[in-house]
């Protein structure tokens, strides 16, 4: 997404998030109705502003939903005042920051100019944070007078729970208080509509191509129909889900130049269709939820990412192993084609994808009951917040230890400078010394006479 769009989209997101706080919070009929509830805990997503404020208003603990998983340094703020503090250790040597580009293919055995991007673009996202965010959500709480920062309201926030899984994720350290509990979306599947199950069960070893790619953002006719050209040159079926915005009528379908494999449906259940036998490959652009959907039922993923987190999970798909990476920007071209071509028809994709199913899946709680657990862990143990580790407590220099530093720097300079001098005075000392020497004519050393050489 181009910088320009990616700002629209942020100041269009903070105006909304803003503007239905200052609704919620204007509503004293729903204020009252939540106080008298008798909730123990609250559950919300820290992402938006409104969540530490509701939960101060409301006097509860609560429990960060976090839809992915940390992506630092840009869902951790840097500035005070902020509600997105995960604080989770951010070893720029090994962890790709959210939307690292680098020179080629992102694993966590970065380059020496992957790493030199890295650390450039996790200062980035703490110069954009103060830029697009922190102003806003600063105006937010001075106009509720909400202070964050209390070491009371910072202790709320007692566990973020992720629907993300550590076989699919890049690995780092986390604090005790954030938990991976697995994809809760991901399961097995449901049976098929009968028109579908048809569908699928008639491509029989041809197989088929699922292609979804979400609905935040709408591709133009000509792309879509570049797309159906690429389809039907496939040696398989192809079920391809569009919204009612891309092909609002028959007409519209028509007029994309589907071949004699291809497909359209407005809706799909995704999940079911990835669990059918029949279902070789998935063209997708990589939501989180997508992602794990393939990756718990073993299909080889051909990624096309557009915005947002998508970009990140597409790294981690081609890093994993299990498919491919295709830009937007290649639909009409061969790349486009060819990138499906591979997955369909090399087998390690297929290989990979079902090794990543068994990790995520061998597991003795579902993803539910393990959020559930923790859940009901919170609410017995009163909203406790021992799994929180220090950082959140600790000022920016503090957590940093900036004054460390700057003592043991001040340390070293006393040193270089007292050595300095102690060389300066024994120098000029010795000057004296030769001085002294030079004005009364004696030597320093005894005389010496060589002996003649016996003949």
């Amino acid at each position: 997404m181009p910088e320009t769009q990616w700002q629209e989209f942020w100041q269009g997101l903070n105006e909304l998030m803003t503007d239905s706080c200052v609704g919620l919070m204007s509503n004293q009929t729903a204020l009252n109705m939540m106080k008298a509830y008798g909730a123990d805990v609250m559950i919300a997503e820290m992402f938006t502003p409104c969540s530490a404020l509701l939960a101060h208003t409301l006097d509860l603990p609560w429990i960060n939903h976090w839809p992915i998983a940390p992506v630092e340094p840009f869902f951790t703020s840097q500035w005070a005042g902020s509600n997105r503090r995960l604080f989770q250790t951010n070893p720029i040597s090994y962890f790709p920051q959210f939307r690292t580009k680098g020179t080629g293919p992102i694993t966590q055995l970065l380059s020496l100019w992957q790493r030199i991007e890295n650390f450039a673009v996790s200062w980035y996202w703490v110069w954009d944070d103060w830029r697009t965010h922190s102003k806003v959500i600063h105006s937010l709480y001075k106009r509720y007078d909400f202070n964050p920062e209390l070491p009371e309201e910072r202790r709320r926030q007692v566990m973020t729970i992720a629907p993300v899984d550590w076989a699919a994720e890049w690995l780092r350290p986390i604090t005790p208080n954030f938990k991976h509990v697995g994809s809760v979306l991901a399961g097995p599947g449901k049976p098929l509509p009968a028109n579908l199950e048809a569908y699928m069960t008639e491509a029989g070893e041809r197989g088929v191509l699922l292609v979804s790619l979400g609905t935040a953002v709408l591709l133009n006719q000509q792309q879509l129909r570049s797309m159906a050209a690429a389809f039907a040159t496939l040696p398989c079926k192809v079920l391809w889900r569009l919204t009612p915005k891309e092909v609002p009528d028959e007409a519209a379908i028509a007029s994309l130049g589907l071949g004699s494999n291809t497909q359209v449906q407005t809706w799909v259940p995704q999940n079911d269709i990835l669990a059918h036998p029949n279902l070789r490959a998935f063209l997708s652009h990589v939501g989180i939820n997508s992602m794990y959907e393939a990756i718990y039922h073993g299909k080889p993923v051909v990624a096309m990412p557009i915005f947002g987190d998508q970009p990140t999970n597409a790294d981690r798909v081609v890093a994993k192993g299990f498919g491919v990476r295709v830009s937007p920007t290649q639909i009409g071209t061969p790349a486009f084609g060819e990138a499906i071509t591979e997955v369909l028809s090399t087998p390690r994709y297929t290989k990979a994808a079902q090794a990543m199913s068994v990790k995520i899946r061998a597991r003795k709680n579902t993803p539910v009951q393990e959020a559930a657990d923790w859940v009901e862990h919170v609410i017995a143990t009163g909203g406790d917040p021992y799994l929180k580790t220090p950082e959140d407590e600790l000022s920016f220099v503090v957590r940093n230890s900036l004054d460390v530093y700057l003592i043991v720097a001040a340390c070293c300079c006393i040193a270089v400078l007292a050595a300095k001098a102690a060389l300066q005075l024994l120098l000029s000392r010795c000057r004296l010394i030769v001085k002294g020497w030079l004005a009364d004519g004696s030597r320093p050393y005894p005389s010496f006479t060589p002996k003649a050489k016996p003949s």
